[in-house]
């Protein structure tokens, strides 16, 4: 019986997708890579768990089946502390909803009447929705509206400041790694933010470099690393996307503890709370696995990687037709660019061309701006890096997607009027980091900056703080969205 027969959009889809063939992915490591790139041992204890055995894992075990989730004694038990011990954290706690549940458990850990938290001002979503019923400061902020950074310095002086007034902020939430390949210099930022507030708990989302723990020359500079060489007396949570540089299935997530065992149960509290009563084995058996495989093969197969990095680098430079597509991105004393990351500027088109990518090539990447984001993960051959520079050939001689025209103008509702303060916070998607959050002053900046987003395609969200969430479509037309939460007003700008 053909799947023709069925009336089951999303799964002819994906089926007549998958027809094409491999892939050629560069954003998130796709876990069945370390079927061909590791030893045959672990690739046959891949391939019995997840592959052929899948169905007979992926069952609700409930009681002592396998272990419990919430307090496991058994198997779950000792690997969880297997990989503690691997990340240098003093607990760890597997997750199967992603690394945006990771978040909201760390900060609901944390949480009490009246708590005060210090925001990283390029937080994701998840993070700012978690910490909505607390009183929340955005930290002071460096760069562009569109292209934001912590102002280092200046959030170390307002945590000294409020530490020596008495009341110090009870928590700081930083964002590590973004969606664009940078990263936060821990190692010269957290002794100076930690020193200038040594009570204050820390929270800090690595979620796209959980692999340099395991890679001689960056796990010194890992948060975990960093934290644990400090004199704190605060928890420090951190969390880890396992399966975006690491072979886990999608929504592997790690949250690692360094604090005591009041802080490490706190947690696990606040996980029985907020985490599915459903946990998915087979994601939970994913995370042990990438935990080995990471252990054993993760220092080599980012040597690789990287080597194919500077491969691409090379190949780019040589082309006449790709050659300016190539632009370090500029970033200061505490930021970097992720070594496997590399960003290529190709204008105001970028959405277009992804998705010509995709569609024409089977080339998957993803956009930051201007620019496309072209992560270089162990998963990565050197077909790939082909597939990659032959498409790219064809845009620079203009043979890519076609120009698209001018987008109308959106509703007044979803055009701010420069020099109000927003009651919503304003979200292009991907990444969902805000432009605009409530009771941030708009200004010609973020007009100009949320043209750009709209004009890029983007998905444009806008949600009243505790409330409902609306959406402008990429022509910039408003759409109901998701209601989070049905009696609440949505507050105009």
């Amino acid at each position: 019986m053909h799947s023709r027969e069925f009336d089951t959009p999303l799964a002819t889809h994906l089926a007549q997708f998958t027809r094409n063939g491999r892939c050629h992915n560069f954003h998130a490591v796709p876990w069945p890579s370390v079927l061909e790139a590791t030893s045959s041992e672990l690739a046959q204890l891949y391939r019995a768990l997840l592959g052929a055995d899948l169905s007979r894992i992926d069952a609700s075990w409930s009681g002592s089946a396998v272990d419990s989730f919430f307090t496991p004694h058994g198997p779950l038990a000792d690997a969880q502390r297997k990989t503690a011990h691997a990340f240098g954290a003093d607990a760890t706690f597997f997750g199967t909803s992603g690394t945006t549940t990771s978040n909201q458990i760390a900060l609901e850990s944390l949480r009490f009447p009246g708590a005060d938290v210090l925001m990283d001002c390029t937080a994701h979503q998840s993070l700012l929705f978690a910490a909505e019923a607390m009183r929340v400061t955005p930290t002071p902020r460096a760069g562009t509206v569109e292209n934001p950074c912590i102002d280092i310095e200046g959030t170390a002086k307002l945590l000294a400041q409020r530490a020596a007034e008495g009341r110090p902020f009870d928590i700081l939430v930083l964002a590590a790694t973004g969606y664009d390949g940078r990263k936060l210099r821990l190692d010269r930022a957290l002794p100076l933010l930690a020193g200038s507030s040594p009570t204050t708990a820390l929270v800090i989302d690595e979620a796209w470099s959980a692999l340099h723990a395991f890679v001689p020359s960056l796990a010194g500079s890992t948060a975990l690393a960093v934290a644990s060489r400090l004199p704190l007396r605060a928890p420090v949570l951190v969390t880890h996307s396992a399966h975006k540089t690491m072979a886990a299935l999608r929504q592997g997530s790690y949250l690692h503890v360094l604090g005591s065992s009041s802080d490490i149960e706190r947690i696990r509290l606040a996980r029985y709370r907020i985490h599915t009563t459903s946990p998915s084995w087979p994601i939970l058996t994913s995370l042990d696995l990438a935990r080995a495989h990471a252990e054993r093969f993760g220092a080599a197969e980012f040597a690789r990687a990287g080597a194919l990095r500077r491969k691409l680098d090379a190949m780019l430079g040589e082309n006449p037709e790709t050659a300016g597509m190539l632009a370090p991105p500029a970033h200061g004393s505490y930021y970097d660019v992720d070594p496997l990351v590399l960003c290529l500027h190709v204008g105001p088109r970028s959405r277009a061309i992804r998705d010509w990518l995709l569609r024409e090539h089977h080339v998957l990447v993803t956009i930051a701006g201007d620019h496309l984001v072209v992560r270089l993960h162990f998963g990565v051959s050197e077909n790939d890096l082909n597939a990659l520079v032959n498409a790219l050939s064809l845009l620079g001689s203009g043979l890519g997607p076609p120009a698209s025209g001018p987008r109308a103008a959106g509703p007044q509702e979803f055009e701010p009027v420069i020099g109000s303060h927003s009651r919503e916070y304003i979200i292009p998607y991907p990444p969902g980091v805000p432009l605009a959050m409530p009771g941030e002053l708009w200004t010609d900046r973020h007009a100009v900056a949320l043209a750009q987003e709209r004009a890029r395609g983007a998905e444009i969200y806008c949600l009243a703080a505790g409330g409902s969430t609306r959406r402008a479509t990429s022509a910039g037309s408003a759409a109901l969205g998701p209601v989070l939460n049905p009696s609440a007003e949505v507050e105009p700008i």
